[in-house]
Protein backbone atom coordinates (compact mmCIF):
# COMPACT_ATOMS: atom_id res chain seq x y z
CA UNK A 1 0.00 0.00 0.00
CA UNK A 2 2.71 2.49 0.99
CA UNK A 3 4.64 2.43 -2.34
CA UNK A 4 1.38 2.98 -4.24
CA UNK A 5 0.58 6.08 -2.22
CA UNK A 6 4.07 7.47 -2.69
CA UNK A 7 3.79 7.00 -6.46
CA UNK A 8 0.47 8.81 -6.43
CA UNK A 9 2.02 11.55 -4.33
CA UNK A 10 4.44 12.41 -7.11
CA UNK A 11 1.59 14.16 -8.90
CA UNK A 12 1.37 16.64 -6.02
CA UNK A 13 4.52 18.39 -7.17
CA UNK A 14 2.69 19.43 -10.28
CA UNK A 15 0.02 21.22 -8.27
CA UNK A 16 -1.12 18.86 -5.54
CA UNK A 17 -4.02 17.37 -7.45
CA UNK A 18 -6.55 15.61 -5.26
CA UNK A 19 -8.97 12.77 -5.94
CA UNK A 20 -12.40 13.74 -7.25
CA UNK A 21 -14.17 11.65 -4.62
CA UNK A 22 -12.90 11.92 -1.07
CA UNK A 23 -12.22 8.67 0.76
CA UNK A 24 -13.25 9.94 4.19
CA UNK A 25 -12.34 6.75 6.05
CA UNK A 26 -8.81 6.69 4.60
CA UNK A 27 -8.39 10.42 5.19
CA UNK A 28 -9.37 9.92 8.84
CA UNK A 29 -6.82 7.13 9.25
CA UNK A 30 -4.02 9.25 7.81
CA UNK A 31 -5.14 12.23 9.90
CA UNK A 32 -4.56 10.09 12.97
CA UNK A 33 -1.09 9.21 11.67
CA UNK A 34 -0.39 12.89 11.04
CA UNK A 35 -1.54 13.99 14.51
CA UNK A 36 0.65 11.38 16.19
CA UNK A 37 3.66 12.23 14.04
CA UNK A 38 3.37 15.93 14.89
CA UNK A 39 3.33 15.11 18.61
CA UNK A 40 6.81 13.61 18.24
CA UNK A 41 8.20 16.05 15.66
CA UNK A 42 8.30 13.22 13.12
CA UNK A 43 7.97 15.47 10.10
CA UNK A 44 8.84 12.82 7.55
CA UNK A 45 5.87 10.70 8.61
CA UNK A 46 3.69 13.81 8.96
CA UNK A 47 4.47 14.80 5.38
CA UNK A 48 3.71 11.30 4.14
CA UNK A 49 0.36 11.30 5.97
CA UNK A 50 -0.64 14.74 4.66
CA UNK A 51 0.29 13.77 1.12
CA UNK A 52 -1.84 10.63 1.42
CA UNK A 53 -4.75 12.69 2.76
CA UNK A 54 -4.56 15.12 -0.16
CA UNK A 55 -4.28 12.36 -2.74
CA UNK A 56 -7.42 10.79 -1.28
CA UNK A 57 -9.48 13.98 -1.47
CA UNK A 58 -8.78 15.92 1.74
CA UNK A 59 -9.55 19.67 1.59
CA UNK A 60 -6.85 21.68 -0.18
CA UNK A 61 -6.27 23.83 2.91
CA UNK A 62 -4.15 20.94 4.20
CA UNK A 63 -1.55 22.06 1.65
CA UNK A 64 -0.70 24.90 4.05
CA UNK A 65 0.12 22.30 6.68
CA UNK A 66 2.15 20.31 4.16
CA UNK A 67 4.23 23.36 3.25
CA UNK A 68 4.94 23.94 6.95
CA UNK A 69 5.91 20.31 7.43
CA UNK A 70 8.33 20.54 4.50
CA UNK A 71 9.83 23.61 6.14
CA UNK A 72 10.18 21.97 9.55
CA UNK A 73 11.72 18.90 7.93
CA UNK A 74 14.39 21.06 6.28
CA UNK A 75 13.00 20.64 2.77
CA UNK A 76 13.21 24.36 2.04
CA UNK A 77 13.03 23.89 -1.72
CA UNK A 78 9.81 21.90 -1.50
CA UNK A 79 8.33 24.31 1.04
CA UNK A 80 9.16 27.32 -1.14
CA UNK A 81 7.75 25.73 -4.28
CA UNK A 82 4.50 24.74 -2.59
CA UNK A 83 4.21 28.13 -0.82
CA UNK A 84 4.59 29.87 -4.17
CA UNK A 85 1.76 27.78 -5.60
CA UNK A 86 -0.38 28.64 -2.58
CA UNK A 87 0.40 32.35 -3.02
CA UNK A 88 -0.52 32.24 -6.70
CA UNK A 89 -3.86 30.77 -5.71
CA UNK A 90 -4.43 33.30 -2.91
CA UNK A 91 -2.12 36.31 -2.55
CA UNK A 92 -3.39 36.92 0.99
CA UNK A 93 -2.33 33.50 2.27
CA UNK A 94 -0.27 34.35 5.38
CA UNK A 95 1.29 30.90 5.64
CA UNK A 96 2.55 31.14 2.06
CA UNK A 97 3.85 34.69 2.47
CA UNK A 98 5.61 33.86 5.74
CA UNK A 99 7.37 30.86 4.20
CA UNK A 100 8.33 32.74 1.03
CA UNK A 101 9.77 35.65 3.04
CA UNK A 102 11.63 33.47 5.52
CA UNK A 103 13.06 30.92 3.09
CA UNK A 104 14.30 33.51 0.59
CA UNK A 105 16.03 35.27 3.49
CA UNK A 106 17.67 32.05 4.64
CA UNK A 107 19.02 31.46 1.13
CA UNK A 108 20.60 34.95 1.05
CA UNK A 109 18.14 36.35 -1.51
CA UNK A 110 17.88 39.57 0.47
CA UNK A 111 16.01 41.68 -2.08
CA UNK A 112 13.50 38.90 -2.77
CA UNK A 113 12.98 38.37 0.95
CA UNK A 114 12.45 42.11 1.44
CA UNK A 115 9.76 42.14 -1.26
CA UNK A 116 7.93 39.27 0.43
CA UNK A 117 8.17 40.86 3.88
CA UNK A 118 6.77 44.11 2.50
CA UNK A 119 3.72 42.20 1.27
CA UNK A 120 3.47 40.28 4.54
CA UNK A 121 3.65 43.37 6.75
CA UNK A 122 0.71 44.92 4.93
CA UNK A 123 -1.43 41.95 5.94
CA UNK A 124 0.16 41.07 9.28
CA UNK A 125 2.17 43.95 10.72
CA UNK A 126 3.23 42.27 13.93
CA UNK A 127 6.54 43.24 15.62
CA UNK A 128 8.39 40.15 14.37
CA UNK A 129 7.52 40.75 10.72
CA UNK A 130 8.49 44.42 10.90
CA UNK A 131 11.78 43.46 12.54
CA UNK A 132 12.54 40.95 9.80
CA UNK A 133 11.73 43.57 7.17
CA UNK A 134 14.13 45.94 8.96
CA UNK A 135 16.95 43.38 8.83
CA UNK A 136 16.66 43.21 5.02
CA UNK A 137 16.57 47.01 4.75
CA UNK A 138 19.63 47.21 7.01
CA UNK A 139 21.56 44.78 4.81
CA UNK A 140 20.62 46.81 1.72
CA UNK A 141 21.63 50.05 3.52
CA UNK A 142 18.14 51.52 3.28
CA UNK A 143 18.61 53.36 6.55
CA UNK A 144 15.52 55.58 6.61
CA UNK A 145 13.22 52.67 5.72
CA UNK A 146 14.98 50.45 8.25
CA UNK A 147 14.47 53.00 11.01
CA UNK A 148 10.77 53.30 10.16
CA UNK A 149 10.33 49.52 10.25
CA UNK A 150 12.11 49.29 13.61
CA UNK A 151 9.88 51.99 15.04
CA UNK A 152 6.86 49.96 13.94
CA UNK A 153 8.34 46.80 15.46
CA UNK A 154 8.68 48.60 18.81
CA UNK A 155 5.37 50.49 18.70
CA UNK A 156 3.58 47.83 20.77
CA UNK A 157 6.33 47.23 23.31
CA UNK A 158 4.38 44.56 25.20
CA UNK A 159 3.85 42.47 22.06
CA UNK A 160 7.44 43.11 20.98
CA UNK A 161 8.69 41.77 24.31
CA UNK A 162 6.58 38.62 23.95
CA UNK A 163 7.79 37.74 20.45
CA UNK A 164 11.39 36.59 20.07
CA UNK A 165 13.94 36.28 17.31
CA UNK A 166 17.08 34.07 17.15
CA UNK A 167 20.34 35.99 16.66
CA UNK A 168 23.65 34.42 15.70
CA UNK A 169 26.42 34.91 18.25
CA UNK A 170 29.05 32.90 16.38
CA UNK A 171 30.54 29.42 16.65
CA UNK A 172 27.27 27.87 15.51
CA UNK A 173 25.31 29.20 18.48
CA UNK A 174 22.48 31.70 18.77
CA UNK A 175 20.46 33.49 21.41
CA UNK A 176 16.70 34.05 21.48
CA UNK A 177 16.02 37.72 22.07
CA UNK A 178 12.74 39.65 22.45
CA UNK A 179 11.94 41.58 19.27
CA UNK A 180 11.90 44.83 21.26
CA UNK A 181 15.46 44.32 22.49
CA UNK A 182 16.67 43.21 19.04
CA UNK A 183 15.09 46.31 17.49
CA UNK A 184 16.81 48.59 20.02
CA UNK A 185 20.12 46.92 19.20
CA UNK A 186 19.63 47.49 15.48
CA UNK A 187 18.72 51.11 16.11
CA UNK A 188 22.06 51.36 17.86
CA UNK A 189 23.79 49.82 14.86
CA UNK A 190 22.10 52.38 12.59
CA UNK A 191 23.25 55.25 14.82
CA UNK A 192 26.78 53.82 14.86
CA UNK A 193 26.79 53.66 11.06
CA UNK A 194 25.91 57.34 11.05
CA UNK A 195 28.68 58.04 13.61
CA UNK A 196 26.22 59.22 16.27
CA UNK A 197 28.00 57.51 19.13
CA UNK A 198 25.85 58.97 21.91
CA UNK A 199 22.63 57.79 20.25
CA UNK A 200 24.15 54.39 19.53
CA UNK A 201 25.14 54.01 23.18
CA UNK A 202 21.63 54.97 24.28
CA UNK A 203 20.03 52.34 22.05
CA UNK A 204 22.49 49.60 23.03
CA UNK A 205 21.80 50.42 26.67
CA UNK A 206 18.04 50.26 26.10
CA UNK A 207 18.47 46.87 24.45
CA UNK A 208 20.48 45.61 27.41
CA UNK A 209 18.08 47.10 29.96
CA UNK A 210 15.06 45.49 28.32
CA UNK A 211 16.77 42.10 28.18
CA UNK A 212 19.74 41.87 30.59
CA UNK A 213 20.90 38.53 29.15
CA UNK A 214 21.32 40.05 25.67
CA UNK A 215 24.88 39.00 24.79
CA UNK A 216 25.22 40.86 21.48
CA UNK A 217 23.92 44.16 22.87
CA UNK A 218 26.28 43.84 25.82
CA UNK A 219 29.24 43.28 23.52
CA UNK A 220 28.21 46.20 21.31
CA UNK A 221 27.89 48.48 24.33
CA UNK A 222 31.23 47.41 25.75
CA UNK A 223 33.02 47.91 22.42
CA UNK A 224 31.41 51.32 21.92
CA UNK A 225 32.31 52.52 25.41
CA UNK A 226 35.90 51.45 24.81
CA UNK A 227 35.91 53.36 21.53
CA UNK A 228 34.44 56.47 23.16
CA UNK A 229 36.73 56.49 26.20
CA UNK A 230 39.58 59.01 26.02
CA UNK A 231 42.85 57.48 24.98
CA UNK A 232 45.83 58.01 27.32
CA UNK A 233 48.30 60.52 26.01
CA UNK A 234 51.32 58.93 24.39
CA UNK A 235 54.52 59.93 26.13
CA UNK A 236 56.76 61.97 23.88
CA UNK A 237 60.27 60.62 23.34
CA UNK A 238 63.01 62.72 24.98
CA UNK A 239 64.29 65.46 22.77
CA UNK A 240 67.64 64.81 21.24
CA UNK A 241 70.33 67.43 21.21
CA UNK A 242 70.95 68.90 17.82
CA UNK A 243 74.01 67.54 16.17
CA UNK A 244 77.03 69.73 16.46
Amino acid sequence: MKPTIWLAALSLYGGLATAQVADTALISRYKTVYDRAIQYNDFSTAGYALTAMLVNGAPVNYEDSLALVYYRAGNLGGAYKLANQLYERNNKNLTALTLLADISGRTSEVKTSLDWYEKLCVLDGNPYNHYQLATKQFLLDRRAECRQSLQKSMADSAAAMQQSVPLDIGNGTSENVPVFAASCNMMGALAYKEKDMADAKNWYQRAKNSFPDFIIAGENLKALEAEMSPKPATAKPPATKPKQ
